[in-house]
């Protein structure tokens, strides 16, 4: 049956149902499908979509306007897709309801439905109603029986959906390349088992006679999985699983395969390739285009949920990669992932007592606090203002459990959550992948703080205020469990997991960067540099190790670039002040064994990591600046003569133009520039 031929949607009344933008407007409708003739002189066909609920179910159609037809194709060919019924729904809302909170996300205190909800509760007392009232705010992913009509997809979409399909690996290739990385374990978990699943039903239409013919087919089976609610609310593990395994593979699935694909490309190949780098960086670009159409072809069949905020999250991990950590991409990237999380909601949390831990709840804030964290680092990388704040947030850092118990039965999670110490760790003595995700976060809260005294406009500071955030920044580092301290004989212990080493390295780096920014904000109140240069000191040396050590840290390769820059350079800047205006002979550090002689070993090394980074990485050009301005620096610190740096205390540099490491964005706080009074800057 044609869209022009499909009957009249009629109201439990009986009347001719009114689409939905001429309902909320209150005039007339003509019910033509698949677009009636008043949105379709408004230019509005894409929000023509027909609602009739009734006790038992909702129904909805809506036919998009044409799309574009997509240069991938001149072809224009359509594709038919229904969708079965959604299984039976147990809330107590109204369909309709139901529908539109799906689609509008959270809502807060001070949006129009807390006043409706509250009216709601009230007339329900006064009828002695005793079902609940669910706010708006949670029925987010309390969907109700659906019934999908076929629906049309346009050449542009089925193109979108093919190049996906095309770039995915054989079976044997999938799983050879399908490895998880640091910090993203507990969604190769159940990652790992939704690919075995995709392989074992659908992996015949990517062997040897791969066609598009056949992989049209797939196409309709993953739209028509995609256009199924999705519940995040589910707390049954594999029932959460189920709604995206096995026969109902969704678009979620398959970006969620690329991103462990394609990150690891390069721990496998031969290292000795002279192609190695190029042929990383054109497996970022694959990865990059694929889970971008797979996030729009979410947006376009599904509502936003939880496998969705994820891969937008990756998608600004993935970009910084490509593009550099300050592009433009990265950042926008990154603020839709902001978005996407405060749309559900998942920045709040009821905090009841006892918490009672479930899949679903744990789920969330696992994100909340991944995406909380990376907003603070690429605040440490740029300066610009945070994206999310703690003020504005209540969602407790998740329990220290291990990913079998997450995704066991509920009594087991239980069990595993009462194991916990009074601040949530594991008494087990192991790493498990929340337990960084924890310290991480930890450290990320106290950073805001220093953000706001760093970056806020009209503030006054006190030494007070600083060296209390510093005693906090120490106190919650010694409370964490043993198991997360970084240790110089770990590099050579072949017992210590990469991954585990690799985290208890940024744990360490990010403290020290804290502490970097309270002593450089210290000194401008007149304190001595010398705690500021023992602590740039240490962010260099423990930088060094993933290029010293790039043989036990091969497989975090990826990060060296982002992490040269957002650690060691601003560091280096440190110490190469101390060369050129030296103070150590005046005030050494305590209980510190640091010479000149070692600053210049630390910065020869550190030279040596910025000149491995390819002219061509995303922060190649940041690496290229900073690695001149060093050399020039040690240049001057080597060629001098002994007799007049001893008589002179200093060179004779005009530090306001020459030490600066010409890459504004990694230098907003002038972590690498002298401080100077009123008086001398006016006659600069």
């Amino acid at each position: 049956m044609s869209a022009s031929e499909a009957p009249v949607l009629r109201r439990p009344n009986g009347r001719p149902q009114a689409c939905e933008p001429c309902r909320r407007r209150k005039v007339a409708c003509d019910h033509s499908q698949p677009i009636c003739n008043r949105c379709r002189k408004r230019r509005k066909g894409e929000d023509c979509v027909y609602l009739v609920a009734s006790p038992a179910r909702i129904t909805t159609r809506r036919t998009p306007l044409p799309s574009p037809i997509s240069s991938i194709s001149p072809s224009v060919r359509h594709i038919s897709l229904t969708s079965p019924p959604a299984a039976q729904s147990t809330s107590t809302e109204g369909p309709v309801r139901q529908i539109a909170s799906a689609r509008r996300g959270y809502f807060g205190f001070t949006s129009y439905c807390t006043v409706y909800e509250e009216t709601q509760n009230s007339l329900s007392q006064l009828q002695g109603c005793n079902s609940t009232c669910h706010s708006v705010a949670r029925s987010l992913s309390h969907e109700s029986p659906v019934e999908t009509p076929p629906r049309i997809i346009s050449a542009r979409t089925r193109d979108m959906c093919l190049t996906v399909l095309r770039n995915v690996p054989d079976e044997v290739s999938g799983k050879v390349f399908f490895r998880g990385r640091p910090f993203e374990s507990w969604v190769y978990y159940f990652a790992q088992k939704a690919l075995d699943s995709f392989y074992e039903i659908f992996g015949h239409y990517f062997d040897a006679s791969r066609s598009d013919s056949k992989l049209e087919e797939l196409v309709g089976i993953i739209c028509a999985n995609t256009i199924k609610p999705f519940s995040d609310e589910e707390s049954d593990p594999q029932r959460w699983m189920g709604q995206f395994s096995g026969r109902r593979v969704r678009w979620e699935t398959l970006g969620m395969f690329f991103i462990f694909w394609s990150f690891n490309t390069h721990s496998i190949t031969r290292r000795d390739s002279d192609n190695q780098d190029e042929f990383v960086q054109e497996s970022r670009l694959v990865e990059r285009e694929c889970l971008g159409l797979c996030i729009d072809l979410c947006k376009e069949f599904s509502c936003c949920n939880t496998l969705l905020l994820f891969l937008c999250y990756r998608r600004s991990l993935v970009e910084s990669m490509v593009s550099g950590d300050a592009s433009i991409r990265a950042w926008t990237y990154h603020a839709e992932a902001v978005a996407m999380l405060t749309f559900l909601g998942y920045h709040v949390s009821d905090n009841d007592k006892p918490y009672q831990p479930t899949l679903s709840s744990e789920i969330k804030r696992r994100m909340y606090h991944q995406i909380y964290t990376t907003d603070m680092v690429i605040v440490s990388f740029t300066g610009r203002p945070p994206l999310l704040g703690r003020r504005f947030a209540s969602t407790p850092l998740p329990l220290d459990i291990k990913n079998h118990d997450l995704f066991a039965d509920q009594e087991t999670l239980i069990k595993a959550a009462q194991g916990l110490d009074e601040r949530g760790w594991n008494t087990d003595g192991i790493v498990y992948s929340c337990s960084p995700m924890r310290g991480r976060a930890i450290i990320a809260a106290i950073r805001e703080d220093l953000f706001e005294l760093a970056l806020g406009q009209g503030q006054v500071i006190s030494v007070e205020a600083l060296l209390e955030l510093r005693e906090r920044e120490l106190r919650a580092v010694s409370e964490f469990p043993e198991q997360l301290f970084y240790r110089p004989e770990h590099l050579e212990d072949p017992t210590v997991e990469v991954g585990i080493l690799y985290a208890r390295l940024l744990l360490k780096l990010e403290h020290l960067q804290n502490m970097f920014f309270v002593e450089r904000l210290l000194l401008r109140h007149g304190h001595n540099q010398t705690d500021l240069l023992a602590v740039s000191f240490d962010l260099v040396s423990f930088t060094l190790p993933f290029w010293t050590h790039f043989d036990r840290l091969a497989a975090v390769r990826a990060d060296s670039e982002w992490l040269v820059m957002a650690y060691a350079v601003p560091a280096g800047g440190i110490l190469c002040l101390e060369l050129l205006k030296p103070t150590l002979h005046n005030n050494p550090p305590h209980g510190r064994d640091i010479t000149r002689s070692g600053i210049i070993q630390k910065l020869s090394l550190l030279v040596g990591f910025l000149d491995w980074i390819r002219p061509t990485a995303p922060n190649g050009d940041l690496c290229g600046n900073c690695k001149s301005i060093i050399k020039h620096v040690l240049d001057q610190a080597l060629n001098a003569s002994s007799a007049g740096y001893e008589s002179t205390g200093a060179f004779d540099w005009d530090f306001s133009t020459q030490v600066d490491f010409d890459f504004d964005l990694l230098d907003t706080f002038d972590w690498t520039r002298p401080d100077f009074s009123v008086s001398q800057q006016s006659h600069t």
